[in-house]
């Protein structure tokens, strides 16, 4: 009788010890809530990750922004906590005891983006168009100061700005010699247009007259 009570009280030992043993485990728990700027409890996703135990699991917050996560084993975590309308949060957490862990995560205003695309066709500067331009209309042709025979184009050139006039009515735009350059309904004349060596286009033949005189393209040459 005394050998089976030794080993009724060896077995309550070993029993007592392996419930001790169990309730030792290296789990922790974790006690999180996520508050808005105005620290009122809102909903969120949670992201906890380890990398030395391969521990991944995706949750959500209730209504007031609590979560608890039980049996976290022992190890350092990262939180990435996401919600529409604010910035996503990543914060390190360590799990080392069986004492719930308590974190308050506050979440911040996401941070206003502007942004300006600029398209070549909508820029201020036309590339196709010359930096200088002057237009004679109709009204300036048929009201203008008489003329020398042969000689009204020149003298209506002579009269807007950047040009220079010699004698024999040979203009040089913007002190250049001799590279002005007539144009007919888009046709070019390459020959002199000096009154004394070809015939002239008289005003009273034109309707208006567009004079370009700065940053003329170079497919216009």
């Amino acid at each position: 009788m005394q050998k089976l009570s030794i080993c009724r009280f060896v077995a309550a030992w070993f029993l007592a010890c392996a419930v001790w043993l169990w309730g030792q485990s290296n789990n922790g728990e974790l006690h999180l809530k996520v508050v808005d700027p105005t620290g009122t409890g809102t909903r969120a996703f949670v992201h906890i990750l380890s990398e030395a135990n391969q521990y991944r699991r995706s949750l959500i917050t209730d209504e007031q922004g609590t979560l608890t996560v039980q049996r976290l084993p022992y190890s350092v975590y990262q939180l990435q906590i996401n919600q529409t309308g604010f910035a996503e949060v990543s914060r390190s957490i360590y799990i080392h005891s069986s004492i719930p862990s308590e974190y308050v995560v506050p979440l911040k205003m996401t941070a206003a983006k502007e942004s300006v695309t600029v398209s070549a066709i909508d820029t201020l500067i036309d590339p196709d168009r010359a930096g200088s331009v002057t237009q004679i209309g109709s009204d300036s042709i048929q009201n203008r100061v008489g003329s020398v025979p042969g000689r009204s184009i020149q003298d209506l050139l002579n009269s807007q700005p950047g040009w220079l006039y010699e004698g024999n009515a040979v203009l040089h735009p913007r002190d250049s010699e001799y590279q002005t350059q007539f144009v007919v309904d888009g046709i070019p004349l390459i020959d002199n247009r000096s009154p004394s060596l070809g015939p002239q286009i008289e005003a009273d033949d034109v309707q208006s007259i567009n004079i370009y005189t700065a940053g003329i393209p170079a497919w216009w040459m």
